[in-house]
């Protein structure tokens, strides 16, 4: 770790130097530039001025759900903002604590170094990275994803078939990445924390040249810890570099690169065996861990990326990106079936396992967006295509099962020797989606946005045995959306989609690929601006149908789980906020309330994700001492249950309290301290696969401690 960060920081500091001298030159022009860039930016409402610019808890404008700029009480979808600022305070370094902040989002964190994602009932399948689909295998995501490298975390939520041609009614979770400043800046941070947790981090930016024509971005990033986890440990490296270059004066290339290494020892697959033979309940340590020493799971993460962006003198802007990424995983891993017999201990069994994991993914993506005159008014319209090719290949290592004389033996388990037993998953996914999307402002205050994608799509190759060969061509997916605007400040939406979403989940009967997912997505909503439009509010009732749904059922071959079909409906609420309630007093909250969710039985569904969740996360800067920020966040949710067998496995409603503190020493020394988990709460940290009789405890009260120096 430590030669990683020397060497990333060194780099960091020897660019800063030639950005800060030509920054020097021009300091005056820098001056007046930056204060008439701050005038335009609050006229034109863009999507393109980044939070941490704005220092702010919310955006004044996003492209995620049509690629059209508009502000998001213009939007007819629900979005969600987790900012830079909001990042910082809370210590916010993996997308996973930082979902937690988004309103909606339930984080399953079903092992340490495999995460689900779902959102009113449905599992989260679609991710961007600045609006460009990068579709996870099998929908999660393995190991962490730092957020070192993004300005903030944009969450659409409903169904976004309109741009990513693959509808589902969850929600799509857009990354939108930092980029290369003009003016020169930089921060090096350096924190310790609980558990040994150490972590150093780098950022600058600024002009390359004199002109300010090419500019460039270098951010790195070292992380390394144990865990409340017995025998957890995690180090995770970042290195990533954007370049921007006017090639005119309409016209912008920019060319980046992203690396991410995140290796996990002593790490579960699986997790905690949740009740004994009898169908009694077990009760563990919060420490308790199913994994011996020996077991590792090590994921590398290369992304790169080519941008060119140009604008036209009649106001239409062609934007066109190439994105390139590879997964690399290996891992060795202990998994533990069965249930423990009370009286002698015996009833569990070890199964090793040694997996190689490569997934490399292409995307392209090319749209032309702009305003034209129709009707005495001037509307908009934006036209483009994707395309994106992946390929997934698994091997499989296997070693004999151990039967385990008791739960308290697995971390004398010595590490066997591996025999390989061949592929056992290779995949091939291509899509070709063309989109095409109107605003119409058929009024001054009635906006109507309609569109439609149309996707081809060619799944083949093998997963466990089983087949994975589907296509389809020319699958319309058509989308409708208006805005009412009651007056300057409010406005009500209504929109409407269509579902429909290829699969990878294998029929338990039949061994075959499921059909696609189809169905509808309706929402209705109000949302309002307050206070000069520093604050964003926003209220929205949902109700969504699917069919097709695949739901696990528990039977295995290896590490694929066999699902059946079935048909889900779910109605609910939302409401959301985000902004500065007050001079000095930002606040990021959110409440969602699943009115329904029942299957095609009308029996209720899923019972795992909670029917009611809220969270808040507010900071107020105290004006009796200069530079001092406190605040707190609170995450709860109500009760929620599984079935396991004839045994009701519930977990009690429960809050998790978080506190931050910051303190600006200086112009450049600030320092921070933040605790987490602040009562000690236990909890299980996901009942997702608590069904199949296993789960394990999330972390207890832990802090961290930074400092900060800023140019």
């Amino acid at each position: 770790m430590y030669s990683f960060c020397i060497n990333a920081i060194s780099l960091a500091l020897m660019l800063a130097f030639p950005f800060a001298a030509v920054q020097a030159e021009e300091s005056a022009q820098a001056d007046q530039a930056q204060t008439m860039t701050e005038v335009k930016v609050k006229a034109q409402k863009t999507a393109d001025i980044p939070s941490e610019k704005t220092k702010s808890y919310t955006i004044p404008a996003s492209t995620t759900a049509t690629k059209m700029n508009q502000s998001l009480k213009d939007t007819p979808q629900s979005v969600s903002v987790v900012t830079r600022t909001l990042m910082d305070d809370f210590h916010l370094n993996n997308i996973n604590d930082v979902l937690d902040y988004a309103t909606g989002i339930k984080v399953e964190r079903v092992e340490p170094s495999r995460n689900y994602y779902t959102a009113r009932g449905s599992d989260i399948t679609n991710f961007q990275i600045d609006g460009i689909g990068v579709p996870f295998a099998y929908g999660l995501v393995f190991g962490d994803i730092d957020t070192a490298v993004y300005d903030r975390i944009e969450v659409l939520r409903g169904a976004n078939g309109l741009m990513t041609g693959a509808g589902n009614p969850s929600a799509t979770i857009n990354f939108i990445r930092k980029r290369p400043t003009v003016d020169t800046q930089a921060k090096i941070s350096a924190g310790v924390g609980s558990w040994d947790y150490r972590r150093l981090d780098a950022d600058v930016s600024g002009r390359l040249n004199e002109s300010g024509s090419v500019r460039g971005r270098l951010i790195a990033a070292s992380q390394e810890g144990n865990s409340y986890l017995d025998r957890y440990s995690t180090e995770r490296n970042v290195l990533s570099g954007i370049v921007e270059m006017d090639l005119s004066e309409q016209t912008m290339l920019t060319v980046g690169h992203t690396f991410q290494q995140h290796n996990a020892d002593g790490v579960m697959w699986g997790s905690l065996p949740l009740l004994y033979s009898d169908g009694s309940k077990r009760q563990y340590s919060r420490s308790a861990s199913t994994a011996p020493d020996w077991t590792f799971w090590h994921t590398k993460n290369n992304v790169t990326f080519v941008e060119l962006q140009h604008a036209f003198d009649n106001e239409w802007k062609l934007k066109a990106q190439a994105t390139r990424r590879e997964t690399n995983a290996v891992s060795e891993l202990f998994y533990i079936s069965g249930t423990q017999d009370r009286t002698n201990g015996t009833g569990l069994t070890g199964s090793p396992g040694l997996y190689r994991d490569t997934i490399k993914e292409y995307v392209a993506d090319i749209y032309l967006s702009g305003p034209f005159d129709l009707g005495g008014r001037t509307h908009e319209m934006v036209v483009g295509t994707t395309w994106s090719r992946t390929r997934l290949a698994e091997t499989e290592a296997s070693a004999l099962d151990v039967a385990l004389s008791s739960f308290d033996t697995i971390s004398s388990v010595a590490e066997p020797a591996f025999v390989r037993s061949g592929n056992f998953a290779a995949m091939r996914n291509l899509r070709l989606n063309t989109y095409a999307a109107g605003k119409f402002n058929l009024t001054d205050a009635l906006k109507l946005t309609v569109g439609a994608n149309m996707l081809t799509y060619k799944y083949s190759g093998e997963s466990y045995g089983a087949s994975q060969d589907g296509d389809a061509k020319d699958k319309v997916t058509p989308y409708i959306g208006a805005v009412y605007a009651l007056d300057e400040q409010h406005s009500v939406y209504a929109s409407y989609t269509e579902i429909y979403n290829p699969q990878v989940a294998v029929d338990v009967n039949t061994k075959q690929i499921l059909a696609p997912l189809q169905g509808s997505n309706r929402e209705v909503g109000l949302k309002s601006t307050w206070f000069n439009d520093k604050l964003n509010t926003s209220v929205a009732y949902f109700d969504n149908k699917q069919e097709n749904f695949a739901q696990g059922t528990g039977v295995y071959q290896g590490r694929q789980e066999f699902s059946e079909a079935i048909d889900i409906r779910t109605k609910g609420f939302e409401f959301d906020v985000s902004g500065e309630v007050a001079d000095g007093w930002s606040a990021n909250a959110g409440f969602t309330r699943l009115m329904s969710l029942k299957n095609d039985d009308g029996q209720t569904a899923r019972t795992y994700i909670p029917r009611n969740m809220a969270h808040i996360a507010t900071t107020y800067k105290v004006a009796s001492v200069q530079g001092l920020k406190v605040g707190a966040s609170v995450n709860w949710q109500d009760e929620i249950y599984v079935n396991i067998g004839t045994v009701k496995y519930t977990q009690k409603d429960y809050a998790v309290l978080n506190l931050m503190s910051t303190y600006d020493i200086n112009a450049h020394w600030q320092a921070a301290v933040n605790v987490n988990n602040v009562t000690n709460q236990k909890y299980l940290a996901s009942m997702m696969w608590a069904n199949y009789g296993q789960s394990y405890y999330a972390p207890g009260m832990n802090g961290y401690a930074t400092l900060t120096w800023k140019y």
